[in-house]
């Protein structure tokens, strides 16, 4: 089963964008048990462009796309985030329920 997990958060005051969010247990833990299918750290919620205005309430800052044999260790490796541990700051699981990139 593939399920997003969604970083997100408030950065107000902290300076330096999560600078203390090592996420490197986490990525150590999924990828070495072949959970760990990708992911990235989004820029700045300020340089993004919504359509067609709305703002979301709470910023998006980083996500990652894991594999796993059940919901339950979805919910396992989210915990390993420190995002789910810091204030102001969560984790979102979403299930994948299908695949919308095709072969060129």
């Amino acid at each position: 089963m593939k399920f997003l997990l969604i970083l997100q958060g408030d950065d107000t005051g902290r300076g330096e964008p999560y600078a203390d969010l090592s996420r490197d247990v986490f990525e150590h833990t999924a990828h070495e048990a072949g959970e760990l299918v990708g992911g990235e750290l989004l820029a700045d919620p300020e340089l993004a462009v919504t359509v067609p205005g709305r703002v979301r309430a709470t910023p998006i800052d980083a996500y990652y796309l894991i594999d796993v044999e059940t919901p339950a260790r979805a919910i396992e490796l989210a915990y390993l985030l420190p995002d789910t541990r810091t204030p102001g700051r969560s984790v979102e699981i979403r299930a994948v329920m299908r695949t919308t990139a095709f072969d060129l």
